[in-house]
Parts: C-alpha cells; sequence; structure tokens
C-alpha cells in the first residue's frame, strides 16, 4: 500500500512539475525557445534508458532481458504514440486534439473488457463519464478537424491506449519490474523517436534542430528536463504494473487539475467559472471512482 501511494505521489509530482520545466525549456516568447517536442521526448528516454542502466550497473535492481520481439513491438507503440500525439495537435484544433485525449479512457475500457474480461460496474461508469465531462468543460474550446486529422487522431488514441496497457500487462505476463521494462525499451524508444523526432518537428515548427543554439542555460534547462522526464517515467511504469490502464487514466487526469492551479498560483494564469466548474466536477468523478 505504501508503495502504491510513493509511486502514485511520484508521478503526480513529477508529471506536473515536468510541464512547467519544459515551459521554460520551450516557451517561443519567454523561455529558451526549444520547440522540438518529439525529439525531446527522444531526450528524455535515452536519459531514461541511460538512468536505469546506471542504477543496475551499480547494484540497485536486476537486470533481466525481455524477448526481443516484445521490445521492439511495445517501443513501435510508444513511439507512434508520441508522434501521432503531436501531428495530432498540428492537424487539428486544440479543441478536437483534448477529445481525442479524452477518447483513450473509453478505447482502454473497451479492449480490458475485450481481452481481460473486466467487468465495470454502472457506478464505475458514471464516475469515468463525470471525469471525462469535467475535463473536456476544462480543456475543449473550439473543435474543427479533416479526415486526415481524424485518421491521425485514431491513431494517437488506439496507440496510447495500448501502450498504457501493454505496459502493465508485459510486467505481469514477464515478472519484469518497472525499472527492468523501462531498462529495456527506453533506449530503444529514444532511438526510434530520435530518427523521426527532428522531420516530425520540422513539420510541426518549421524549424531545424540543427539551427538551434544550444548555448549553456538552454542546455542547464534541457539537463533537469531529461532529469525529471526520468522521475515521470520511472514512476508512470510503476503505477501501471500496479494499477490498472484505466485507474491511471482516470486519477491521472488529477494532474491536469493541479497544473491549471499551479498555473493560476504561479504565472498569473485566469481560471474562468467554466474552468473552476471542469475541476470541481473532474475532481468529484475521480473521487467518485476511487470510492
Amino acid at each position: 500500500m505504501a508503495t502504491d501511494v510513493f509511486a502514485w505521489f511520484l508521478n503526480v509530482s513529477t508529471s506536473v512539475l515536468i510541464v512547467f520545466v519544459n515551459k521554460v525549456l520551450m516557451d517561443p516568447k519567454m523561455g529558451y525557445k526549444f520547440v522540438f517536442a518529439t525529439t525531446l521526448c527522444a531526450f528524455h528516454f535515452l536519459a531514461c534508458g541511460a538512468s536505469v542502466r546506471i542504477m543496475e550497473a551499480v547494484g540497485i535492481g536486476k537486470r533481466a532481458v525481455m524477448p526481443l520481439k516484445d521490445c521492439l513491438l511495445f517501443a513501435v507503440i510508444a513511439s507512434v504514440s508520441i508522434a501521432s500525439l503531436n501531428l495530432s495537435l498540428l492537424v487539428n484544433s486544440v479543441g478536437f486534439y483534448q477529445i481525442s485525449k479524452l477518447l483513450i479512457i473509453p478505447f482502454v475500457c473497451l479492449v480490458e473488457f475485450a481481452w481481460f474480461n473486466r467487468t465495470f460496474t454502472g457506478p464505475m461508469v458514471g464516475s469515468i463519464l463525470v471525469v471525462v465531462v469535467g475535463v473536456a468543460v476544462v480543456t475543449v474550446t473550439d473543435v474543427s478537424m479533416n479526415g486526415l486529422g481524424l485518421v491521425i487522431a485514431a491513431v494517437s488514441v488506439v496507440t496510447s491506449g495500448l501502450q498504457q496497457i501493454m505496459c502493465g500487462a508485459i510486467q505481469r505476463r514477464l515478472g519484469l519490474t518497472s525499472n527492468q521494462l523501462l531498462s529495456n525499451t527506453a533506449p530503444v524508444q529514444g532511438l526510434m523517436l530520435l530518427a523521426v523526432g527532428p522531420f516530425v518537428d520540422q513539420l510541426l515548427t518549421r524549424h531545424w534542430i540543427g539551427s538551434y543554439d544550444f548555448n549553456v542555460p538552454a542546455l542547464n534547462c534541457l539537463f533537469w528536463s531529461c532529469a525529471v522526464a526520468v522521475l515521470v517515467n520511472i514512476s508512470q511504469f510503476m503505477c501501471l504494473g500496479r494499477f490498472s490502464a484505466v485507474t491511471f487514466q482516470v486519477l491521472g487526469h488529477t494532474k491536469t487539475v493541479l497544473v491549471l492551479i499551479c498555473g493560476w498560483l504561479y504565472l498569473g494564469d485566469v481560471i474562468t467559472n467554466r474552468k473552476l466548474a471542469g475541476m470541481i466536477l473532474a475532481v468529484f468523478g475521480m473521487a467518485l471512482y476511487g470510492y
């Protein structure tokens, strides 16, 4: 129980922290203008893989090798998830992008029901719907899309949901710890994203990463982004090894609410009555789900 609470606390706190670290790193007006999101994810996974391997080398955790087929399948799905989410934001409106992210929850429910024979009670379904509606009220504004955007959004929903389901399923099937799974998959995923990330980012931003000014302050901020990302990934894999993907998705919106609150407290962001109502509704739904 204590380990579960620690894993959840670590994931929530670091996930909120990395939003603000990355804002400083990536903001084109007030930050260091590192606008290469997909390539940044590659750096994060490479740093995570290296950190876990170092921990194993010094005796913190035991090394385990997973089948290459499972490793490659997981890495491909996870990499496509990240790339498609970024492309979805490029070709769709922000509102439709947010809706597609919310559709990950019902997709995960459907897969767990069909493949793992998990049953969802009426109150559980009701609480999930309350969370989805609450977060939608907070995040969804304009909604517009096109055929290509719909396809890319669908790919992002499917791959993101499968990545979270597979994370827990692989750990249980192969008897791996979260760090052992990360040790195998993070380097592969990092290299895959590094191969395609600069091209995806150029489509998104019209800037090539080779032209970026890697000055000392920017590199320092990049280092801290990677350091926090290591904790985010470790804690996320810990949570997905302990909780279902549905639970991780539903309670994970705690991070959305906390980011909004921290933005209001420290960055002067405005919380409208609509956002406040959505936040209260989302928290109420999470409390119902937990109950």
